[in-house]
């Protein structure tokens, strides 16, 4: 029997809406202020021009009004990677020409709520909609750009491994640049109950 496509899998809806002018002006803040310039300033232009999407989790009405409206935010966007980038079991599957991904070029959640479980939720989420584009076209895996080491831990807890350094031999980790590939995501949704 085949494993479930992306098709066969019901998802539950996303908890993110696509960026607007007020997100962008509402004075979210993170711990890296490239990120909080990136949303500022060009989350909402890169959307108008097609180069990506930003998706926002904002402060619901059940939610302490003392909290920011926008409590955080990742960015999607598609790549591809060459698979001698990927470990040699995984890689060696796959054809040689560039494969398809989706990048999750920022997430970050606004520092006044740190701890309350937003960067899981807003990881979630971007594997939902990650999924729901593999389904459409095509991806091998979601590849994540880590700002710093605390950024990368944060996704080697969901299983997320380093792609290996362009190079010969293709044997040296690229620490922060991390990849999880689609028929992992794909499996952790079609066990949930």
């Amino acid at each position: 029997m085949p494993p479930p496509s992306s098709s066969d899998i019901v998802l539950p809806a996303p908890i993110t809406q696509a960026v607007t002018r007020s997100d962008t002006g509402s004075g979210f803040t993170c711990e890296h202020e490239a990120l909080n310039r990136f949303f500022r300033e060009s989350a909402r232009q890169n959307q108008e021009r097609d180069i990506s999407r930003t998706w926002v989790l904002r402060r619901t009405a059940s939610d302490d009004p003392a909290l920011p409206l926008v409590l955080g935010y990742y960015t999607l966007s598609l790549t591809t990677l060459k698979r001698e980038t990927l470990p040699p079991d995984l890689g060696k599957r796959l054809p040689h020409y560039p494969l398809p991904a989706v990048l999750i070029a920022r997430l970050a959640r606004d520092s006044r709520v740190r701890g309350r479980g937003h960067g899981e939720d807003l990881l979630g989420d971007a594997h939902l909609r990650a999924l729901t584009i593999n389904a459409q076209s095509g991806a091998v895996a979601v590849i994540v750009d880590a700002k710093d080491a605390h950024a990368r831990d944060f996704y080697k807890r969901f299983g997320y491994e380093p792609l290996l350094a362009e190079s010969e031999p293709p044997t040296s980790p690229w620490p922060l640049r991390l990849f999880l590939p689609m028929a992992e995501i794909r499996a952790a949704y079609s066990e949930a109950p």
